[in-house]
């Protein structure tokens, strides 16, 4: 056995037991699930954090897209958008698209490659503790999806007055919001219960 489980619907208190990859674990008074069970190891976390790392270098460095405007070329990075957003006089819209699509994700990004190299060894961060608090709030300012979002509906629009080309930059940001999806999606719990097993 390995810690309690609280009920978010009816409160009820449950000893928490080792499960199997997939398992799903109810309430035994309201029914509702109270935990499911990862199905990749720390490793293949590991892994899915590096490769969205690759990701996150390959959207921040290549161009968005490529606009064409009656023979007119030109191409579009994403540090590209921000620093004419400031000039424009947008300074807030800069500042929060630059702490929301760059730095809350690449903060995101270290934290958990710091939590989880160590626990694909065996053993346990240093500082555990403290960088579990950290992605948690990290997490919530970090929003490459909102970004993408944005971009999808602006090549809509400007479907009708340019030809625009979607560009690598573009596809590394859909790749990166995918993978960040999945690696935020996993449990917390269960890495705070795999980390009390393992040395420093």
């Amino acid at each position: 056995m390995i810690g309690l489980l609280v009920c978010e619907q009816c409160d009820a208190v449950h000893r928490k037991s080792r499960m199997q990859r997939g398992e799903v674990a109810h309430c035994a008074r309201c029914g509702a699930r109270l935990e499911r069970a990862q199905r990749l190891t720390p490793n293949g976390m590991l892994a899915m954090t590096i490769a969205a790392a690759i990701m996150f270098i390959l959207a921040n460095i290549y161009p968005i897209v490529r606009v064409d405007v009656r023979g007119s070329h030109g191409v579009s990075t994403f540090w590209g958008a921000i620093l004419a957003t400031w000039q424009e006089g947008s300074e807030t819209v800069a500042v929060l698209a630059a702490l929301t699509v760059f730095f809350a994700p690449l903060a995101e990004l270290i934290v958990s490659s710091y939590v989880l190299w160590p626990l694909a060894r065996g053993r346990r961060a240093r500082h555990f503790a403290g960088a579990m608090r950290t992605l948690r709030v990290v997490g919530e300012w970090s929003m490459p999806e909102v970004f993408l979002l944005g971009a999808i509906v602006a090549l809509v629009k400007l479907g009708s007055l340019a030809t625009v080309i979607p560009d690598t930059g573009l596809w590394a940001f859909g790749a990166l919001t995918w993978l960040i999806t999945l690696v935020t999606s996993f449990d917390h719990h269960w890495l705070w219960d795999i980390a009390t097993e393992r040395p420093t």
